[in-house]
């Protein structure tokens, strides 16, 4: 029986999976009705509206331009969403927060400390200390929690003993004590509304659900009273960009965690349920959260970060979902993850998986050059500063995608904000690039990174897609959108086969010493080994039969445990009770200690298990399974995706490497048939395969950037459907003509003759078009001797796009590598005419601030142009 998603693709009946972000300015509504035309006719199906700022937010003017927008989505069968607040990170609740109460506004929990030594009768210390230098000269000290003297070791900051109470000492802001004997350090705690990043100020207490009502009521209240006639319709629902603790004065150390001397994110709802979690007045503990008192403070510190990363789920994002999901329409959105701040304070929310509870998709961004080819391993410069490539090509995508299959409530989806930031150098081979990167990974919806109605140039984040006009690429977006809900919709289907689980590390970072989740990540999917990040959460309801372990509708072979110093007991029980059914628990690095108590040995795990070291990793856990997708020889920059649709498997393989080819052979564990199809034409070709009953193996050849995608089964998935014969290329012979070069800028359909060429070279060479951004149409005659056959003409390095017309026939366009174009029998003749327009992004014209951050790539077609004999034969 054909598939019918299989179907869907072929014949291009696809739902949208792309959402960018418009960016509402304030008009004129001529522009944004332009802009919103131009989104509609690149093939985009919905869009994200975002004030940036709008000077009328919510205002008459906001409400003149959303209903131009709306208009053109219904007409056109778009779907739109709001950006939740008048500016990004959301959380400023359309400004309402600047006069609100005082307990709808966030709170920290800062410490002041007084280094004493005793004994000393008498002793006395001033309370009321006020900061006296910088721009806080004037900052009020807040309400006075506790004082507390605990004894400290005389050469370290190490607590030591029982905290004494001083707070009932104060007369008249004077502390007066006779110190006992011994070095100790006295802490003076308060609470109030300054102290973290000055920037986000007037934002709400994401840990406070009458806060959160704030946002609720100014922005999406607002927009409901307006258009709820809309509401899951037209309109899909909301859009949360970036919420965060930002307690932390430096904005965006993404290292921010406890132990650092910065205020920490407070209220009474955290004071009560820290209280109750410690089975004790908090409050004589809270010195712990900034100080080491051997080995003490692991509890405090644990039970303060569990403790604010649930409000935040509860408090914020699930009362956001809920409110969106009572009104007919979805929430979505992202945090911030970067570097692995996901589990930590700071512009982090302590745990990304309770962060994405409330919400209909998982999600994630990537922008500012934060995933670059061939930075996977190690860290890189880019505009955030010190890029951790490991991070964000093997951790980052795949929280979002866990996620995703983990939580029924998303069915399945999970979205990505990308490309933003990025600079003019991104056009469309990266953005390809990077789409292949999002769904070999399980990434399902796309959010470009940005349309803007501003006039151009537009510093604000480039790259725009459209420009007003002046993007040059712009006429070929419609072919990504075209590429991206083929694959999105095709990819969906079915079951995701991951034969691994890894266990996420925020529980074991809260405690100590942790190997990110993304180290044993990379590790597998080096091998093509899949693997979801599985919180501590959801180990609770996981169920076992024999000895594979089920996850909501997922299903894994083995646990896999990031080393780390400590785990938290309540993890430890559910591992050992996995262990005990015969699930394969595997430590990578190290075995921890069981912190906590309750009823588990400190020792138990490592009395139980053994490590596996990070490079045998692989080798110990790849017989475990036989769901893995197997190359013939080792290929570590290349990924795979397997999704089982019934009577076939579609696999998605990517080569993620910039520089050299892979040439192997694919076995996939199930037998039949294949058929490749060309996600970026919506076609299917034979391939040959071998199968022996129980497996399939497939011939790759796979170049720099490449993906492919295959169904594998039985052929009733494909019938009915055309399917053309599997291709043979033979010799390729070089073509070398004199070239004659022409140029065209954005918007121009009349190019300007400019030179010729003996030889390909770059046009952005400093003696022939440095500055030039636009179309050069590069135009020869050659002559070639077997014209009666089918050829394949290959343009070599291109940058970027390529469209070829060769005698007179259009052979398509070509966004991303390999630049590979199918010439039928009978269009070449004895003597030939080629025209190759190529088009580069607007990186040399506009050189503008975030493309500094990158290498840039020349301009041009450079080559080397062959043509080859092709052989089609049925593989049947």
């Amino acid at each position: 029986m054909t598939l019918e998603r299989l179907r869907d693709v072929v014949t291009g009946t696809v739902p949208n999976a792309i959402m960018p972000l418009f960016w509402q300015k304030g008009g004129p509504v001529e522009v944004v009705r332009e802009e919103m035309e131009r989104i509609a006719d690149a093939g985009i199906g919905a869009v994200i509206l975002e004030a940036r700022p709008h000077p009328e937010f919510l205002g008459d003017g906001w409400w003149r331009d959303v209903d131009a927008v709306l208009e053109i989505a219904r007409r056109r069968g778009m779907t739109v969403w709001f950006f939740d607040d008048d500016t990004f990170p959301t959380g400023h609740a359309g400004g309402a927060v600047e006069t609100a109460p005082a307990g709808l506004r966030r709170r920290f929990l800062t410490e002041r400390h007084t280094d004493a030594v005793g004994p000393a009768r008498g002793a006395s210390f001033i309370v009321d200390r006020r900061k006296f230098w910088g721009p806080e000269a004037s900052e009020e000290p807040g309400e006075l929690v506790r004082v507390l003297a605990f004894q400290r070791a005389e050469d370290s900051d190490e607590l030591l003993g029982d905290p004494v109470d001083l707070t009932d000492r104060i007369v008249d802001g004077t502390l007066h004590w006779d110190i006992p004997d011994g070095w100790w350090r006295v802490f003076f705690l308060s609470v109030s509304g300054s102290g973290g990043s000055e920037r986000h100020a007037h934002h709400i207490d994401y840990l406070n659900a009458d806060s959160t009502q704030l946002l609720l009521d100014t922005v999406y209240e607002r927009i409901h009273e307006r258009y709820g006639d809309e509401f899951g319709r037209t309109i899909g629902g909301f859009f949360s960009d970036e919420p965060g603790f930002y307690n932390d004065p430096d904005t965006f150390d993404f290292e921010s965690r406890l132990g650092k001397p910065v205020p920490l994110p407070w209220n009474d709802e955290v004071a009560a349920r820290l209280s109750d979690r410690l089975g004790r007045d908090a409050a004589t503990l809270l010195p712990l959260l900034w100080m080491p008192a051997a080995g003490r403070e692991r509890e405090v510190r644990y039970a303060y970060m569990d403790t604010v990363s649930r409000l935040y789920s509860e408090n914020f994002g699930r009362r956001l979902g809920d409110w969106c999901r009572a009104h007919g329409v979805e929430y979505i959105g992202h945090v911030i993850e970067d570097n692995g701040s996901h589990a930590r304070l700071g512009p982090g929310i302590g745990h990304y998986f309770r962060a994405m509870a409330g919400q209909d998709m998982a999600g994630i961004d990537i922008i500012g050059g934060q995933v670059v080819p061939g930075f996977s391993r190690g860290p890189f410069g880019n505009l955030g500063g010190a890029a951790d490539g490991e991070f964000f090509h093997f951790g980052l995508t795949k929280l979002a995608s866990s996620a995703a299959h983990l939580d029924p409530l998303k069915h399945g989806r999970a979205m990505c904000e990308t490309i933003g930031a990025y600079g003019w150098y991104a056009g469309l081979r990266l953005f390809t690039w990077l789409t292949n990167h999002l769904l070999v990974r399980g990434v399902t919806h796309i959010v470009p990174h940005a349309f803007s109605p501003a006039p151009f140039p537009d510093p604000d984040c480039p790259p725009h897609f459209y420009a007003r006009g002046n993007n040059p690429q712009y006429p070929y977006q419609h072919l990504l959108s075209a590429y991206t809900n083929r694959l999105s919709h095709l990819l969906q289907g079915g079951v995701h086969v991951a034969p691994f689980a890894v266990l996420y590390h925020a529980d074991a970072e809260w405690l100590g010493d942790a190997m990110p989740s993304e180290r044993p990540l990379r590790l597998l999917m080096e091998a093509q080994l899949d693997a979801d990040i599985v919180p501590a959460d959801a180990l609770p309801a996981a169920g076992v039969d024999g000895s594979t372990l089920s996850l909501g509708g997922e299903t894994y072979d083995a646990l896999i445990v990031p080393g780390s110093a400590y785990l938290p007991s309540h993890v430890a029980r559910e591992l050992l009770r996995l262990d005990d059914a015969g699930v394969p628990v595997v430590f990578v690095g190290s075995v921890p200690e069981v912190a906590g108590g309750d009823r588990v040995d400190a020792n138990a795990l490592r009395l139980r298990f053994r490590q596996v070291s990070q490079k045998r990793l692989v080798e110990a856990v790849s017989g475990m399974t036989d769901r893995a997708v197997r190359l013939a020889h080792p290929a570590p920059s290349v990924r795979v995706l397997r999704r089982d649709l019934g009577d076939a498997d579609v696999i998605m393989l990517v080569n993620e490497s910039v520089r050299e080819a892979v040439r192997t052979t694919a076995t996939v564990p199930r037998p039949g048939d294949a058929v490749a199809f060309d996600a970026a034409t919506g076609t299917l070709a034979e391939t040959p395969a071998v199968s022996d009953g129980r497996s399939t193996s497939i011939g790759l050849e796979l170049e720099p950037g490449q993906s492919l995608v295959l169904l594998v089964g039985s052929p009733s998935a494909w019938d009915g459907l055309p399917v053309g014969p599997a291709a043979e290329r033979g010799d390729a012979v070089e073509l070398a003509p004199r070239w004659a070069v022409a140029t065209a800028v954005a918007g121009e359909s009349t190019y300007v003759e400019w030179s010729e060429l003996d030889g390909l070279r770059p046009l952005s060479d400093p003696d022939l078009l440095p500055r030039f951004s636009g179309t050069a149409r590069y135009t020869a005659s050659f002559d070639t001797g077997d014209a009666a056959a089918d050829h394949v003409l290959d343009l070599g390095d291109v940058f970027e796009l390529a469209s070829v017309r060769l005698n007179g026939v259009d052979l398509g366009t070509r966004i991303a590598p390999p630049y590979r174009f199918d010439v039928p029998e009978g269009v070449l003749r004895g003597t030939n005419t080629i025209e190759i327009d190529v088009t580069n992004t607007l990186a040399k014209a506009q050189p503008d601030f975030f493309s500094a951050f990158a290498q840039q790539e020349p301009s041009g077609l450079l080559g080397p142009v062959t043509l080859a004999t092709v052989t089609r034969r049925s593989a049947v």
